[in-house]
């Protein structure tokens, strides 16, 4: 099962369109089985669905509602929370919103297909042995933390639990494109696993958030995080990722050789 995660609003957004999404999601073959989606709401949203509108749609489907918040610029604390709510059944998650449309038949299939317990995936690969020792020159970061465009980051379950939350700042597309660089430029892993586009994003003017920002962490745009610890900490979630990756191979590699020593 993929886990699709999103926030919504629906009052004074006009690129809301929810109905789209999840038909969309129908149209490419999510069903009850292959997918669920836990969506949060704000407790100002007077404009939000009900449950009842929810119920029309065959597909799992939990709504929340809470605080707004810094709006966008706090979402990955939704997220956090969303995670924790998730069907222990699900091996991905996937991190969408509802300015986007499934455009492509099959594509929770390819995700699920997929046997690594560790990776991230996308149709977009960083090109890591571009930005590797490079990564931090503004022209080089210019590049990669918008990944050669819009994406819906997408990781595996145990991916998140290593990593113990969604970065330090609202933008999960970038934060996973710097892990993915440090785990290559550090040790030598390739975590991405490609897959074909299977979405676009509906046509808006960009306009997104709410109020000030007080994340010095941000990174969006032309913003590059005031606060470059930032990436200390990111690095740091690299090298739990590659302790955890060394861990599980190596107690693989000993269940496969007492189940040879058992035949």
């Amino acid at each position: 099962m993929v886990t699709l995660i999103l926030t919504s609003r629906v009052q004074g957004n006009k690129d809301s369109n929810i109905s789209n999404f999840l038909n969309s999601l129908i149209s490419c073959g999510g069903n009850k089985t292959n997918c669920e989606i836990l969506i949060k709401y704000d407790t100002d949203d007077d404009s939000q669905p009900s449950e009842t509108f929810f119920s029309k749609f065959q597909l799992n489907i939990k709504k929340f509602v809470w605080s707004r918040g810094e709006g966008r610029h706090s979402i990955h604390l939704d997220h956090f929370y969303l995670f924790s709510q998730r069907s222990l059944q699900s091996r991905f998650v996937l991190l969408c919103s509802d300015d986007f449309t499934f455009n492509r038949k099959g594509f929770l299939d390819d995700i699920l297909n997929i046997n690594d317990e560790f990776c991230f995936v996308g149709s977009n690969r960083p090109k890591v042995e571009q930005y590797k020792n490079r990564w931090r020159e503004k022209n080089v970061m210019s590049v990669w933390k918008h990944n050669e465009g819009v994406s819906l980051p997408c990781f595996s379950v145990k991916c998140l639990e290593v990593l113990q939350n969604f970065g330090w700042q609202c933008n999960a597309d970038n934060w996973k494109s710097l892990l993915t660089i440090l785990l290559y430029e550090k040790y030598d892993i390739d975590i991405w696993r490609t897959v074909p586009n299977f979405y676009l994003r509906n046509p808006s003017d960009g306009t997104s958030g709410f109020g000030q920002s007080f994340n010095n962490m941000e990174m969006d745009g032309i913003k590059n995080p005031q606060n470059e610890y930032y990436f200390t900490l990111v690095e740091q979630q690299a090298k739990n990722l590659y302790l955890n990756i060394i861990d599980s191979s190596k107690e693989n590699e000993k269940n496969r050789h007492q189940l040879h020593s058992t035949i």
